[in-house]
């Protein structure tokens, strides 16, 4: 059966993020609104609810009506029972405020507007129930208290606001405890939400104290526990003992932040157990418990590498600050250079379209030059270029016809009409030759130049998608761990290395690497597999042995994770006529992520100038590759490379294979590439290509597809000289040699390709053989 591969050029993701960037005034307004409406429901005691007012004023924009429109429908649909007139007043004159001072000297989305309009609001909307009613002093001090209390609200949700615009990545400890406090307001909006008498609020409370716990630790866990279990306490009254159970929870949770997941969620569920046991009477522990059984089952379900995202490096920021700070302020840098490099492409792109537009010549030019120097002091110009315009031009467009074909034209080929009526002929077809080869050599350097214009603007955008990735990269990448730091650096000091730097970090995937520096002299003193072994050790981490890199008399070593699987590779080449240098070209390298790359790229016709071009293809891929360049930003920047290489056509197939030795999955990338093979549970399988090679157009995509490989898996990678008799036969020689080694394989295809071809013509060959291996 075969299996053909889609091409990538605008992904799932991709699409819904663009609806997403196409929508987002909408969706904020929806969002706005939603949240409006659940700040109208936290109540505190069961009576006062003045966060609807605080929400409005603290967001800016447009989406002050929507947030507006949805706490006015939370007040007249609320879920408790409470006169709310004096709540929408409030609302009303917030809006009021904004759209009168809102575009003045301060910005509406200003935490001091936001708190000043809500206590302006709040107190005219509160005086004016407490003269029209008989207020006595305690409820005139309960209405002061809950506006000072909508005062601090507006407060904290304006600067959760404005850290979430900023990026979570420079929030600071006032902001992310901000944040814990709105999302606590969020949580006592949904307290009230109950299913099947399991409060919707209570649970993602839980959920926001165990997701705080393995971010920042104890601290992070205590403060999310106390605010939760406070606000959970002050919603109905009757749930008090939550904040021990909440905050103690937290804070235990948080202890066990650094063994994992699981046992952030044991901790915190043993606790509040034994909590619930001992102050709550027998028929509600199984509620409570079932509320936080739920609470971490969904907690576990967060995929990792989104919990790598979340966890917020700031309450660890004391231990390395100047890490934090040096890594924020690099991101932050390469986030600029690769904006500036995108709007440079862009402007040259559109610069570039307008000048091809206005260089764009016609033949026209070329008759007006012949027109202007030899018919100009002629005495029949009038005749020919007025009166027999139409028969004139007429002869021109044949003149041009013949010019095209022939190149040159001579009295004898010059059209009937010009010969019968042109007094001028012998320099009038002398300046006609003149001026079309001139008009060629142009539009020919002209086209030229639009091909260095648009080379250097796909340049610039593979830079740029090169320096977002690089940015991304150390976003996903933890704070170093300063204890395992330490260690190895003592470590490498007793082993007589002592490294001129040191990294222990997690990236996203929440897999250690190690990087060690220390001088190249002193790597052949060192024992890698021993280091390899001390430090799994010292580190109570599965380590692979390291990667070695030399550059300006340093070494660099860097252990990461052993992969759960390994590679057996088999490689065979044969070259047409038996050349000494092969149009084919491959390649075999494993980046620091984990990930193993093979890499077939087969070069136009064969010999020297076929072998340049896919060596030149094969060992760029590598490069980008390795150091964890992307395969769309490498093929950009390969594909403008042999654009460019030289004024001859010159053109190359990419073939990739990226296994991820961790989890198994396999992605192949293809461009004008031959059929990948894959043989699962004993079947073959191939995904073929459509795509164009590159070197011959602007804007080649790759051909995507994805399998999940297992041990004992089989890939087949070769070049178009293996498929010039067919596919069907190689798909029964690999379902008939399963247990062949891969090598051996290998050489068994490439001979049964070069034997099955009988048309008398030969064609270089290549087969890649990759065997997924249980990892050692």
């Amino acid at each position: 059966m075969q299996n053909r591969s889609e091409a990538v050029r605008i992904s799932p993701a991709n699409r819904l993020s663009r609806s997403l960037e196409a929508n987002r005034p909408l969706i904020r307004l929806a969002g706005s609104a939603l949240l409006g409406y659940v700040m109208a429901n936290s109540f505190l005691f069961g009576t006062v609810a003045p966060f609807g007012v605080a929400f409005c004023a603290a967001v800016g924009g447009g989406a002050a009506a929507g947030a507006g429109l949805g706490a006015i429908l939370g007040y007249v649909f609320t879920l408790g029972e409470i006169t709310n007139i004096k709540y929408v007043t409030g609302i009303m004159i917030v809006l009021a405020i904004k759209l009168l001072f809102g575009k003045r000297k301060i910005s509406d989305s200003s935490t001091v507007f936001a708190t000043v309009s809500t206590l302006t609001a709040l107190g005219i909307s509160s005086a004016a129930v407490m003269l029209a009613s008989d207020s006595t002093i305690y409820q005139v001090m309960v209405s002061l208290a809950e506006i000072f209390l909508a005062t601090g609200a507006a407060y904290f949700f304006s600067r959760t606001r404005q850290a979430f615009e900023a990026g979570l990545g420079g929030a600071g400890r006032a902001e992310l405890s901000c944040m814990i406090i709105s999302c606590t307001i969020v949580v006592m909006g949904l307290s009230g939400l109950t299913i099947s008498d399991i409060s919707v609020g209570r649970v993602l409370s839980v959920l926001v104290i165990l997701i705080c716990a393995w971010c920042g630790g104890e601290a992070a866990g205590a403060v999310a526990g106390i605010t939760a279990g406070v606000a959970m306490g002050l919603t109905r009254g009757d749930y008090s003992y939550v904040v021990a159970s909440y905050g103690f929870g937290g804070l235990i949770a948080g202890v066990f932040s650094g063994i994992g997941r699981m046992a952030v969620a044991g901790a915190f569920i043993l606790i509040n157990a034994i909590i619930a046991i001992m102050t709550k009477p027998y028929t509600d522990i199984y509620t409570v418990l079932f509320e936080i059984l739920v609470a971490s089952v969904l907690y576990v379900a967060i995929p990792g590498f989104l919990m790598a995202k979340l966890r917020l490096h700031n309450f660890s920021s004391a231990a390395c600050p100047n890490v934090s700070l040096t890594q924020k302020a690099v991101q932050d840098k390469l986030g600029d250079v690769s904006q500036a490099l995108k709007e440079i492409c862009s402007t040259t792109r559109q610069v570039s379209q307008k000048l091809e537009q206005m260089e764009t010549g016609s033949l026209s030019s070329v008759y007006t030059k012949v027109a202007d120097r030899v018919c100009r002091r002629c005495g029949l110009k009038a005749k020919c270029w007025q009166y027999q315009q139409t028969e004139t031009m007429a002869a021109l467009d044949e003149c041009a016809s013949l010019l095209k074909i022939q190149g040159t034209l001579d009295k004898e080929s010059i059209p009937k009409y010009f010969t019968e009526t042109c007094c001028k002929l012998e320099s009038f077809v002398t300046e006609l030759n003149t001026q079309f080869t001139e008009y060629v050599a142009r539009e020919g350097t002209q086209a030229k130049v639009a091909k260095v214009r648009s080379v250097v603007t796909d340049q610039f955008e593979g830079i740029a998608m090169m320096v977002e990735e690089i940015a991304a990269e150390l976003a996903g990448m933890k704070l170093q761990n300063e204890k395992k730091t330490q260690r190895v650096r003592d470590y490498f000091e007793k082993m007589g290395a002592p490294p001129s730097s040191t990294l222990c970090y997690e990236n996203e995937f929440e897999r250690l690497t190690v990087e060690v520096v220390i001088p190249a002299y002193q790597e052949s003193k060192l024992n890698k597999t021993k280091a390899a072994l001390d430090l799994c050790t010292m580190l109570e981490a599965e380590l692979d042995m390291p990667t070695v890199s030399v550059r300006d008399k340093l070494c660099t070593l860097t252990f990461t994770e052993k992969a759960t699987y390994t590679v057996a590779l088999g490689a065979y080449q044969i070259s047409n006529g038996g050349n000494r240098l092969c149009g084919d070209a491959y390649d075999y390298i494993r980046n620091r992520g984990g990930r193993s790359h093979f890499i077939i790229s087969d070069g136009m016709g064969s010999g020297g100038s076929a072998a340049v071009d896919s060596t030149m293809t094969a060992e760029l891929l590598s490069k980008l590759l390795s150091v964890g360049i992307s395969h769309e930003a490498a093929l950009k920047m390969v594909n403008s490379a042999l654009l460019i290489k030289s004024g001859e056509e010159t053109l190359a197939t990419i073939d990739i294979t990226t296994l991820d030795l961790y989890t198994g999955r396999a992605e192949f990338y293809k461009a004008g590439a031959a059929p990948t093979f894959v043989v699962k549970n004993g079947k073959a399988t191939y995904l073929e290509s459509s795509s164009l090679p590159v070197g011959i157009l602007r804007g080649v995509a790759f051909e995507k597809s994805i399998s999940m490989l297992k041990e004992n898996d089989l890939v087949i990678m070769m070049s178009d000289g293996v498929i010039t008799t067919g596919v069907e036969w190689i798909a029964s020689e690999l379902e008939a040699n399963l247990k062949m080694d891969v090598q051996r394989l290998c050489e068994k295809l490439a001979n049964t390709a070069k034997m099955r071809r009988t048309d008398g013509r030969e064609d270089d060959i290549t087969v890649l053989a990759i065997q997924v291996q249980k990892g050692i």
